[in-house]
């Protein structure tokens, strides 16, 4: 199997570091059949693509084979944000299904000790077609064969389509928002967006947030769609009541 180096994985404060372990944790009570969970935002800048590596890495470290399959076809940043590198000409997800490399050609083993990915090699203006194809379909089937967890990274939901394409091969979504920045309404139309492609919402992230002393404050809210988390510099920047939650 080929080797990706991610040389820029940044260090994580404590309080970021159990943030993210809270919500594996969460995310593990889903039940054993909740494998292939999809991670998305309203729009850009949110840090969902810093969740979803940070999780993917987090769990990697318990000892589960977990696979990262960035599916952010148009604009991913993540080859140059961690310092992907390896030898030779790197393929990702949009090769396979073009039918320009096998599954073994995209799937690389990282420096993360059960950590795996399917990069993004080269960015995609259009898509659509390749996401639609039968072929995205067998690619999630089979890695779910192989692999305990995978997470799958993908674009805004306010920006293209893609993730509700996406979303439909999942097994649930994790919503990740920009605490006190992102509007409301924006938030609770993209729980819409998710409802509609039938795949359930596990949970709500919180990001870029700010807490009030040193100890971090933790309250679980239960809606129809999961879990809503609040606490430490990852998940709220204020406490919030039940009535401020977008459903």
């Amino acid at each position: 199997m080929n080797k990706i180096e991610i040389n820029k994985l940044p260090e994580l404060s404590w309080e970021v570091s159990e943030a993210i372990n809270q919500l594996r944790v969460n995310l593990s009570f889903c039940g054993s059949d909740v494998k292939t969970i999809m991670l998305t935002s309203s729009v850009p800048n949110e840090g969902k693509s810093f969740v979803a590596m940070q999780l993917w890495k987090s769990i990697a470290e318990m000892g589960i084979p977990a696979l990262f399959i960035d599916c952010d076809f148009r604009k991913s940043v993540l080859r140059t944000r961690y310092g992907f590198s390896c030898s030779g000409h790197m393929k990702g997800a949009p090769h396979y299904l073009a039918g320009q490399a096998e599954l073994e050609d995209v799937i690389y083993e990282t420096n993360i000790k059960n950590g795996y990915i399917i990069p993004v090699a080269k960015t995609v203006v259009n898509p659509a077609i390749l996401l639609e194809s039968p072929k995205f379909a067998q690619m999630i089937a089979e890695c779910r064969k192989r692999f305990g967890i995978i997470l799958i990274d993908t674009p805004p939901l306010g920006s293209v389509a893609d993730s509700l394409n996406i979303a439909t091969h999942c097994d649930g979504t994790v919503l990740v928002t920009m605490c006190g920045q992102t509007p409301r309404k924006l938030v609770a139309n993209s729980v819409e967006q998710l409802k509609r492609t039938g795949t359930p919402l596990l949970g709500v992230v919180l990001n870029a947030a700010k807490t009030n002393g040193s100890n971090l404050y933790y309250k679980k809210y239960y809606g129809k769609t999961g879990y809503y988390y609040g606490g430490g510099p990852l998940w709220a920047r204020k406490r919030i009541k039940k009535a401020d939650l977008p459903l």
